[in-house]
């Protein structure tokens, strides 16, 4: 068998409805971020932000759906259930710090540079990127557990990519004579908001990389 788990077509259909949910919610939420840097706090900011808080919720019942079922039908040994609960933790929590990153800035009026604006975007690019390898790779556990582990080192490539455009938004940020040291540190904040999905996305990576580790056991 070359998935995980046998006789759980319900469950994998579940994961993958659910990850394929905080998809749309960061989706979503590249749109109302694009619209806050360009126009503020729009009327149209204001229907993608609730748009993501929807979307964020929706993916909250199917987290809890698949728990209950997890618990309920004990389709897989207490060990790899949890490792399994893990999973479904981070990739939900992609859509909580989505979630989290709008609440922080809707009360708030940054003034970003064009070029600030440039690399904040590509960082939004490459975590819809970087989440669109995590949902491949939990199709794969259902399906096929050594492919699911080709993602992960991508997954993480990305996320040192992020990384390193975090850094040089940090280093703009410190020459910039006009900002308060206040302000610099609310930029500084949102900023680690932002690369916090990022970090959550490798996060479940590395579940999935743990799960393969004990199946080869």
């Amino acid at each position: 068998m070359n998935g995980i788990v046998n006789k759980t077509g319900e469950l994998a259909e579940l994961y993958n409805k659910h990850a394929l949910k905080v998809l749309d919610c960061l989706k979503e939420f590249d749109k109302a971020l694009n619209i806050y840097l360009e126009s503020g706090t729009t009327d149209e900011f204001k229907e993608f932000a609730h748009n993501v808080h929807r979307l964020e919720t929706e993916a909250d019942d199917l987290r809890r759906e698949i728990v209950q079922l997890l618990i309920e039908k004990r389709f897989l040994v207490p060990n790899t259930r949890r490792d399994f609960m893990n999973l479904l933790k981070f990739t939900d929590k992609a859509a909580d710090y989505a979630e989290g990153t709008l609440d922080f800035i809707i009360l708030k009026s940054m003034d970003v540079t064009d070029e600030g604006k440039s690399k904040i975007n590509k960082i939004l690019e490459l975590t819809i990127e970087q989440y669109n390898l995590l949902i491949e790779a939990i199709e794969y556990v259902f399906k096929d557990i050594h492919q699911a582990f080709t993602y992960v080192e991508k997954i993480a490539d990305l996320e040192s990519d992020i990384d390193v455009i975090e850094t040089e938004l940090i280093n703009m940020l410190s020459e910039r004579d006009d900002l308060s040291f206040a302000l610099k540190v609310l930029y500084r904040d949102f900023l680690t908001r932002l690369t916090d999905i990022s970090d959550i996305i490798e996060d479940a990576a590395d579940e999935i990389e743990l799960i393969v580790a004990l199946r080869r056991v």
